[in-house]
């Protein structure tokens, strides 16, 4: 079971958007998944601009993350972004991931540093390949829908 809670308003076509994508990584990554996981969202327009992220995902214990997304980005971008961060939201679930302090991770039982460049942390490695996989199937899934525009873009 999957509950998403808005922290703030955003248009209600990228709020569908968001939930789509959400909805659809949590049936790919986690479809035996049987206690409930709570996913809050916090729309912020320009978040690139003012932190230089599309968007990030904090464990808040509990089955409990927060995930902030710019909504002021193009809507394949915002997806993309989404997909991207269930990974982070699926790696944190299995245990695969955990924040041990506040400057270091541990990945498939293995203590990073977070300060260790972006492009080479591997839970980035395998969230970054991961999202391009979803990206696909989503794509696939709902081509038709999106060359009429239904989801308030157009491909």
């Amino acid at each position: 079971m999957l509950v998403i809670e808005y922290e703030a308003k955003c248009a209600k076509y990228r709020k569908r958007m968001i939930n789509m994508a959400i909805d659809f990584a949590f049936c790919q990554l986690m479809p035996k998944a049987r206690k409930p996981i709570f996913i809050n969202i916090r729309p912020i327009r320009e978040l690139a601009k003012k932190q230089g992220v599309y968007g990030d995902c904090m464990d808040e214990g509990d089955r409990e993350f927060t995930i902030r997304i710019d909504v002021s980005i193009p809507p394949q971008e915002m997806i993309s972004t989404m997909l991207h961060e269930m990974v982070h939201v699926w790696q944190y679930v299995t245990g695969r991931m955990v924040q041990n302090w506040v400057h270091e991770v541990r990945f498939n039982r293995v203590d990073y540093s977070s300060e260790m460049p972006y492009r080479e942390r591997p839970w980035e490695i395998e969230a970054h390949d991961k999202e391009k996989e979803l990206k696909e199937a989503y794509d696939r899934k709902y081509a038709e829908r999106n060359r009429k525009g239904m989801y308030g873009y157009m491909r």
